[in-house]
């Protein structure tokens, strides 16, 4: 237990402050863009919709900022632990494999819970936005649980050698995904084809659940059913292609 606290407090060291890329796109791009939302390009929006307006805007940013975070934060994490030789040195330690990853996931949840308080009180204090506290917590796990197949899918990407090569596989990922999900702009205003593919997209629940939970429903159970799915099905991709990198080694 000591090993894995140790190991924890080392990573959440190395992402926070060690990291200036990742304060800065992690979260001062989240923070700025639903600053510039909210407050420059808020023109047109009806007076009696602007609280509405105000909170599903920090909503996508929020789940925005989470998604950046478990792509680039989590694969290069990986990749730089792979460069150092750190899991060649685990082996030869008493420190079971296991306790790595696992704190690799610990690090993760908490750097992703910390993003959602900065932004949620970004959202409070400068906009007004207003919840019941059951609202705010069952949102920011929501999007916890809405971005588990982007934490899955940076340990694919972390399959890549060079970390140029991963953070440009990462932009092209993370993108066309927030815009097509809607996290920037409603979906509405997409074409219809566009709006069938983020229906069929976990980070188009992830939002959308957490807004419907701000506005004290339940999210759908399609939603559910389709992080899910998404999750389980990249997780054992990601453990095939690590299995056959391992072979391949050999």
């Amino acid at each position: 237990m000591n090993a894995l606290i140790i190991q924890t407090k080392t990573d959440l060291n190395r992402s926070l402050f060690r990291s200036k890329p990742f304060i800065f796109f992690s979260l001062g791009m989240p923070v700025g863009f639903y600053l510039l939302f909210t407050k420059v390009f808020n023109m047109g929006v009806p007076e009696e919709y602007l609280a509405v307006f105000y909170k599903d805007s920090m909503i996508q940013m929020a789940t925005y900022s989470v998604m950046i975070s478990s792509l680039f934060s989590f694969s290069m994490t990986l990749i730089e632990d792979r460069k150092q030789g750190v899991k060649q040195f685990l082996r030869l330690s008493p420190l079971p494999e296991r306790s790595y990853y696992l704190s690799k996931i610990l690090t993760q949840f908490l750097i992703n819970t910390l993003l959602l308080v900065v932004i949620f009180i970004v959202g409070h204090f400068v906009n007004g936005v207003q919840m019941d506290f059951g609202a705010w917590v069952f949102s920011a796990l929501w999007i916890l649980y809405g971005c588990l197949p982007i934490v899955a899918l940076a340990t694919i990407v972390s399959l890549v050698k060079d970390p140029n090569t991963a953070s440009v596989l990462n932009n092209m990922i993370l993108m066309p995904l927030a815009i097509i999900s809607g996290l920037w702009w409603p979906i509405d205003m997409f074409p219809e084809i566009v709006q069938k593919m983020a229906t069929g997209l976990p980070t188009y629940y992830a939002a959308q659940g957490a807004k419907q939970l701000a506005a004290g429903q339940l999210p759908d159970s399609k939603g559910i059913l389709i992080i899910f799915i998404y999750f389980v099905g990249i997780m054992v991709l990601s453990i095939y292609l690590n299995g056959r990198k391992e072979e391949i080694k050999r």
